[in-house]
């Protein structure tokens, strides 16, 4: 192979060198013809001789370097399946075609325009230049006096400097045509034809922005090369002679049909003409018959229209661009590298993720006979309308969705603003060309909180049959910080499962305390969150990280959210699979990836048992009635695990989730939704939407549009996980305390009644008068200071449901439920006073085991919550003053006798705070 490559060099070396000896030759009778004419033949002999030659060859090109000339393409996008095009980077429109793929007609079309003894002469005309010089002399001049050789020689193989504005024109002529002679012997015969020909139909500019003839035929008339008629063929064939004063758009007009028609007397159609009687003529190949040259000369010019520069992925396609970069090295040109990429997006996801945006933030925004007219084009049924309708008035313009294969980490659909090409509509609230998905950052809410809860999980801090409390409290007192849940509602003691279901934010709130700000940055970290202002951000804001306050960016979130579904295993999303040099070869493709643990299999697998629960009627009516999916066989229920995510003043509203791994080969998708307007502001509108009622219903209209067919496969629990019994209502192992009992999932080791049990037995009940009463204070295991709003709380639920405390919200029961669990501690027994005392301002003396209070969120070291106690036993009787004793006795006597009326006052009360919650999510 290397000698014959060597062999190959030498030939190519040795017709260059005859190329030179033969051009000066061929240059002597060229340049005496030229003698007589003007000053060219002056100017040209007296630089001539022998040695004249031989200076003007040596700064000019190998001619053998047209094997190795390349042309400035565009790189061009594609769809995963390679056959959709999202985009492309270029200066200029550019698109190469071989030889073969040439048709004969455009071939003899451009010889008739522009060389007519092409395939004979060598390099140079001289009879041509001769003609040509007569034309111009005459105010007749239809040719160039340059063939195509020389014209492609000069837009190519000369230096740099010879062409530019400025230079000696003369002197460029002469190398021009030495230079010609060279090329056209380095390259002879019928195949060196070929190849010079070939360059310069993809070389030439043809004016309008197109180089080549491939885009030219499309700029100008919207077809391919090889469906051009012979009057289109010849059209574009004499353009190349000066493509800015006959650029056909200059002198089109719309007719009464609306078409681009340019008159038959405009120059470009006179030069037309010119060719197509070339043709008559004969051609190589093609020779136009009388009948079929008046036919041609007859046809009207009839423009395509400038086809808008169209990014048919949108945002997506622009990140992918930031990749290559990142792949093929910062100083990479894409404009005019011409390469080929295969991306990971599915044009039917990205479709359908196009279609769900614009109806849910551009319909609504519409006037109303317009956005039904678009909801009926985009096919959606009455249910799907009565959504989109309902959030006419809402103030939300934006939004942006993400869909990803957590198995391999590619990005299925991407829309980062509901409407890129909608510049029509563009406002403050709705800016269409910026990336809200990927370059946006959004604060996710309550889709943080399976983050969190997963990161307590991992660190055995919590599991899913933990006991929270439901209760307002002062969580930093030095700010008189006391956030509430959604409805002000207080539900008292509830399991994390259920808190996470319902997205309580108190018990999140203490879930962070109970973790540290410090783990949960490490578990966002490892599962790909980047914080908007860093790690730094999320431990400066303490607690209220709980609450999604930190922005992130909806893409990475999505891949989080994958991340759970995969096991705990992250797989870093990619939109890039395959890259093609001009020549097809692959110049990269992806590889395998394998992941990168972020969490063990069982706490990715309690998180999504958890959020699965959000989408089956049994376990959440209230989140199922907008996120159930019916679409698996036989329209049974399909499994997912979906988190939702309303911000303060509904100003980002998120809903995320995944589907269970595939049981074969599939797909492992993940889904992110964000709605809200570009500038951050909040909706201007007394009843706001929720994330429930906004985000939900699209997020779960893309993924049942896109799975149709699918198979329903569900959440496996891994070996690492294991299912047992606990109480109801404390967590923990059943015991006499025990009224309720469920199924709940652990870490293998850290189940009740094993030695790494992280949930204390009977934490919420303590026995007292003859029997196991509810304790909330005994379950507080905040700091110390948060105890007196847990006992205010025990105050007020003694007397029921509905009653509002001094932090503004109300008492209520978990939804259908009619306790707390047992009836409430109570002050039957001296030893029980303690709670009434606190609220009388006494200090108590014998606490319960609490956490480190100076914590504060930040992850310091700290004992985990007592595993398992055997009997929880009274607290011992603070001192307190006889008439503080006595007062507190008389109130809890009072207060048991109007138990039962404040029971029957409030239930009610309390029933439409529920109802109206419900409503709203």
């Amino acid at each position: 192979m290397t000698h014959t490559r060597r062999l190959m060099a030498m030939r190519r070396a040795d017709r260059a060198r005859r190329g030179s000896l033969s051009g000066r030759r061929r240059l002597w009778p060229i340049l005496a013809s030229l003698g007589s004419i003007g000053l060219l033949a002056i100017g040209m002999v007296a630089v001539v001789s022998v040695s004249a030659i031989g200076m003007l060859s040596r700064d000019l090109p190998d001619p053998s370097g047209l094997e190795r000339l390349s042309f400035a393409e565009p790189t061009i996008v594609y769809d995963r399946d390679g056959t959709v095009e999202l985009g492309r980077f270029q200066r200029e429109q550019r698109r190469v075609i071989a030889y073969a793929d040439t048709p004969r007609l455009v071939l003899d079309a451009t010889t008739a325009a522009e060389d007519r003894t092409f395939w004979d002469n060598a390099g140079v005309d001289v009879p041509s230049i001769l003609s040509a010089v007569a034309e111009s002399a005459a105010g007749e001049r239809e040719r160039g006096a340059s063939t195509i050789t020389q014209q492609l020689v000069r837009a190519r193989l000369l230096p740099e400097g010879l062409v530019g504005p400025g230079e000696d024109r003369y002197l460029r002529k002469a190398k021009e045509v030495l230079q010609s002679l060279r090329l056209n012997d380095t390259y002879p015969g019928q195949e060196g034809k070929e190849r010079v020909i070939t360059a310069y139909l993809n070389e030439i500019f043809y004016g309008h922005d197109a180089y080549g003839i491939a885009a030219a035929a499309k700029v100008y008339f919207g077809k391919e090369p090889s469906t051009l008629t012979p009057a289109e063929a010849a059209l574009l064939a004499g353009l190349p002679k000066s493509p800015s004063t006959l650029d056909p758009y200059r002198f089109a007009t719309a007719d009464t049909n609306g078409r681009l028609v340019v008159p038959p007397d405009a120059p470009p159609v006179v030069r037309r003409d010119y060719v197509l009687r070339g043709l008559a003529d004969g051609g190589r190949w093609i020779k136009l018959k009388p009948g079929e040259l008046k036919a041609a000369l007859a046809e009207p010019v009839t423009l395509a229209g400038v086809p808008p520069v169209t990014v048919r992925g949108g945002q997506f396609t622009w990140q992918v661009r930031r990749q290559l970069l990142g792949i093929l090295g910062p100083d990479v040109d894409l404009e005019t590298g011409g390469y080929r990429v295969t991306t990971t997006l599915d044009w039917k996801a990205q479709e359908l993720a196009q279609k769900w945006l614009t109806a849910a933030a551009i319909a609504p925004n519409l006037p109303r006979d317009e956005s039904a007219a678009m909801l009926k084009e985009a096919g959606l049924t009455r249910a799907d309308q009565r959504w989109v309708n309902d959030l006419r008035g809402k103030d939300l313009h934006n939004g942006a969705l993400v869909a990803i294969d957590y198995l391999t980490g590619d990005v299925l659909a991407y829309v980062g603003s509901a409407g890129y090409t909608r510049d029509d509509l563009a406002s403050k609230e709705f800016e269409p060309k910026f990336d809200a998905a990927g370059d946006g950052a959004r604060q996710p809410g309550s889709a943080f909180k399976p983050i969190l809860y997963a990161s307590a999980f991992e660190a055995e801090r919590l599991t899913p049959g933990s006991l929270l409390l439901d209760i307002t409290t002062r969580f930093d007192r030095g700010k008189d910080w006391a956030p509430r849940d959604a409805d002000q509602l207080e539900r008292g003691p509830v399991l994390v499962r259920k808190a996470l279901q319902y997205s309580l934010n108190l018990p999140t709130i203490r879930a962070l305390e109970r973790v540290g700000n410090a783990a949960v940055a490490d578990t966002s970290e490892a599962f790909g969150l980047r914080f908007t202002g860093g790690r730094k951000a999320f431990m400066q804001a303490g607690l209220a990280g709980a609450l999604g306050t930190v922005e992130v960016r909806p893409l990475d979130l999505t891949s989080a959210y994958g991340t759970l579904g995969n096991g705990g295993v992250r797989i870093p999303p990619r939109m890039v699979l395959e890259i093609r040099d001009p020549a097809g070869r692959i110049v990269w493709q992806a590889p395998r990836v394998e992941g990168t643990p972020a969490v063990s299999p069982a706490t990715a697998f309690m998180i999504s048992d958890i959020l699965d629960g959000n989408t089956d009627p049994k376990q959440n009516a209230i989140w199922a009635a907008k996120l159930e999916l019916r679409n698996g066989p036989a329209k049974s229920r399909r499994p997912a695990a979906v988190k939702t995510g309303t911000t303060n003043d509904a100003r980002d509203l998120g809903t995320y989730g995944y589907l269970p791994r595939p049981a074969g080969s599939g797909v492992g998708l993940a889904v992110g939704v964000w709605l809200g307007n570009s500038d951050h502001s909040y909706p201007r509108t007394a009843k706001p939407a929720t994330s429930l009622t906004a985000a939900a219903p699209l997020w779960r209209a893309f993924v049942r549009d896109y799975t149709e067919g699918w198979d329903a496969p569900i959440f496996e629990p891994p070996p690492d996980a294991v299912e047992v019994t606990v109480d109801a209502w404390s967590g923990g192992k059943p015991g006499p305390w025990t009224r309720d009992r469920t199924k709940e999932w652990f870490r293998v080791g850290t189940e009740p009644g094993t030695p790494g049990a992280i949930d204390a037995d009977g934490l919420l009940y303590r026995k007292t008068c003859g029997t196991w009463r509810v304790d909330p204070l005994k379950a507080e295991l905040g700091p110390a200071d948060w105890d007196s709003d847990a006992a205010d709380w025990l105050s007020r639920a003694r007397r029921g449901t509905g009653v509002r405390g001094r932090l503004d919200s109300a008492t209520a029961y978990f939804w259908e439920e009619r306790s707390w669990g047992g009836p409430l501690v109570d002050s039957c027994s001296p030893f029980q006073t303690w709670p009434i005392l606190v609220l009388l301002g006494q200090e108590r003396t014998a606490p319960p085991p609490r956490g480190n209070g100076t914590d504060r969120g930040g992850g310091g070291a700290r004992p985990k919550p007592p595993r398992a106690e055997p009997a929880p036993q009274p607290k011992p009787k603070p001192e307190a003053r006889s008439d503080a004793y006595a007062q507190a006795r008389s109130d809890a006597y009072a207060q048991a006798r109007s138990d039962a009326y404040a029971q029957a006052r409030s239930d009610a009360y309390a029933q439409a705070r529920s109802d109206a919650y419900a409503q709203a999510h």
